[in-house]
């Protein structure tokens, strides 16, 4: 108990020290939060992976793309994350991370509504399988677009959900800061080897995979 005591005061000093008031619990939870979101878009990604690995439907370039603007959106809340290890996080620092998440999200919007669009004129079936009814492409539309209110909603409230110094008075919150960078940085590089391994060795990728080239190019 001393010890927690000693560490929130001097969390609290140190955001002083910065011309910041002392982190409450609304500043713990802004931090939650963001990992909560950078876990979010990484589950979704898992998700897709369930569909290419356990299913063996072939990610196109324009699903591996979303992927791509998923985890480039992740990475705004991570670099909070990242920052609150090792101090007070400023307005600026908290401002500039959910502008990446915002501006991403809203770039991974527009290829995904390309590809619903692609697909939505009677009979075509769509790209790959569906969940309840819906492909991934629609889902990946979807997932953007909650994102985009997430950070929006953060920007809003950012006096109360700015972390400050939240990550120093909460021994927990330090530990899930490495825990949610690891997965993170996880599946950016699974996703690249995954993109490797569709592509070969070749410049361009085909629109509809139906095998990975680097081992076909192999046989």
């Amino acid at each position: 108990m001393t010890t927690t005591a000693s560490t929130a005061s001097t969390a609290a000093t140190a955001a002083v020290g910065q011309g910041l008031p002392p982190a409450r619990l609304t500043h713990r939870l802004g931090l939650w939060f963001a990992h909560a979101y950078v876990l979010g878009m990484c589950a979704t990604i898992g998700g897709a992976y369930v569909f290419q690995f356990g299913l063996w439907e072939y990610p196109c370039p324009m699903c591996l793309l979303q992927r791509m603007f998923m985890l480039l959106s992740a990475l705004g809340p991570a670099m909070i994350i990242a920052r609150s290890r090792k101090g007070a996080v400023s307005t600026a620092e908290f401002a500039s991370g959910w502008g990446v998440a915002i501006v991403s999200a809203l770039i991974g919007s527009t290829v995904s509504a390309s590809q619903v669009l692609m697909h939505i004129v009677p009979p075509d079936p769509g790209y790959a399988g569906a969940l309840f009814g819906l492909h991934l492409y629609t889902w990946a539309a979807v997932t953007f677009l909650v994102a985009v209110l997430a950070a929006a909603v953060n920007l809003v409230l950012a006096r109360e959900f700015q972390p400050l110094g939240a990550a120093q008075a909460s021994p927990a919150l330090r530990r899930a800061a490495g825990f949610t960078l690891a997965v993170l940085a996880f599946f950016a590089v699974s996703n690249l080897v995954a993109c490797f391994l569709l592509q070969g060795v070749h410049w361009q990728m085909p629109g509809d995979p139906t095998s990975y080239r680097f081992f076909a190019d192999l046989l």
